[in-house]
């Protein structure tokens, strides 16, 4: 699969370092987060299907750079029960990334993010108090075939992990970790798929990484 870069428009050049420096500013201060900036704005210029393994891929460069800090106090119950709920839903969501039709996955992407930002607008009036783990399954799956199909699973994970974890430092070192994990799970099933076997992400990751490594340090 192959999505020639001089075929793209002229704003896709101007606007992707762009997009990238800014999304990797907040990744430096939350540890995840960059994909819900990037895929949703540059959805619009960029197919879904390049888009999303190149932030894979950029993803984790970006943790090479930061190292998953304060990785020790991550929470492990919560992420030994997570991962095989998330390996599920991101193989379902890899499938359905190598067979959709873009014009399916711009439909998704748009109910995905009217959804996510209702839920976020919202949840200032819910209860915030903790949850069952049995959520966990629910939530991993979702997440897991969210983050496939649009590279944005780390909002749902946080939701869950947020209200199970109460100090913050070990909430984003299990955030940090999650990520991680799954950024290397899509990797493999992307290659295996063959979406990550393209010269033209490959090229577009080596010109976007100078963005991608000096955003976090200004965070």
């Amino acid at each position: 699969m192959t999505f020639p870069l001089a075929d793209f428009p002229l704003m896709a050049f101007i606007a992707t370092p762009l997009v990238v420096a800014v999304a990797y500013v907040v990744f430096g201060i939350t540890g995840f987060g960059a994909t819900v900036i990037i895929v949703p704005l540059l959805a619009q210029l960029l197919p879904v299907k390049f888009l999303v393994p190149l932030c894979v891929v950029l993803d984790l460069a970006a943790f090479i750079l930061l190292r998953a800090k304060s990785s020790s106090k991550r929470d492990r119950a919560e992420v030994r029960w997570l991962v095989p709920f998330m390996l599920l839903g991101i193989l379902a969501g890899a499938v359905t990334l190598a067979r959709a039709p873009e014009r399916w996955l711009l439909l998704g992407l748009g109910v995905f993010v009217t959804g996510y930002a209702v839920l976020s607008l919202t949840a200032f009036r819910v209860h915030t108090g903790t949850i069952a783990r049995g959520w966990g399954a629910l939530i991993g799956v979702v997440g897991g075939v969210s983050s496939s199909l649009f590279g944005i699973g780390g909002p749902l994970y946080a939701i869950y992990v947020s209200r199970r974890v109460a100090d913050a430092g070990t909430m984003r070192a299990t955030m940090s970790v999650l990520i991680l994990i799954s950024g290397l799970i899509r990797f493999v099933m992307f290659v295996a798929s063959g979406l990550l076997l393209s010269m033209d992400i490959f090229a577009a990751w080596l010109l976007l990484l100078p963005a991608c490594w000096a955003a976090p340090t200004w965070a």
